[in-house]
């Protein structure tokens, strides 16, 4: 059953050019990411648009290609930057609380990141696309695990877009390349 619809093509409010990733807040507030404008998008349950918040840059609370976001237990949300290859941290109203992540394919390091979930222990899971796999973290951006890799095989990825945790710790994450979906436990 198809209940309505928001928003619509330009940059004003309530507008979008290219919605990317979209999260509810403990009161059923939409958030949605918008790669091109660099921003977060505020909605109620209905589609009234409430807020926006977000800039171009590099700097702290800034953006280049504000992509996945996942809102944490505390209702703060996690943002994915991914032109400036790291995850920034914000409160509900946009107030930077952190971030971390630099460019790179070591542990840790990121690569046009794109996906992003928390899971119900408040660890991070990042979808790190030019790297080809998914990254764990802690909350605060301790490097934990990783997994995945390049390739068309099992457990291997050609650009990973999404990453979600199921209750039981199951992890699932889009394949693009591959057009599947890989779980892992």
């Amino acid at each position: 059953e198809f209940l309505g619809q928001f928003g619509g093509f330009g940059a004003g409010d309530g507008q979008f050019i290219w919605p990317v990733s979209i999260d509810l807040d403990r009161d059923e507030n939409i958030y949605a990411t918008d790669e091109r404008l660099n921003r977060i998008s505020v909605f109620d349950k209905e589609g009234k648009f409430l807020s926006k918040w977000g800039t171009p840059g590099t700097s702290d609370g800034e953006f280049a290609g504000a992509s996945g976001i996942a809102f944490d237990a505390d209702d703060n949300l996690y943002v994915v930057d991914s032109k400036n290859h790291r995850v920034q941290l914000f409160s509900k109203d946009g107030k930077f609380i952190s971030n971390w992540g630099s460019q790179g394919s070591a542990q840790g390091e990121l690569e046009t990141p794109w996906g992003i979930c928390v899971d119900n222990n408040g660890d991070v899971y990042v979808a790190d696309w030019g790297n080809n796999r998914v990254q764990k973290f802690s909350a605060k951006g301790l490097f934990l695990t990783s997994f995945g890799g390049s390739g068309t095989g099992p457990g291997q990825f050609s650009y990973i877009m999404a990453v979600a945790v199921a209750p039981d710790g199951t992890v699932f994450a889009t394949d693009l390349g591959n057009n599947r979906v890989l779980s892992f436990r």
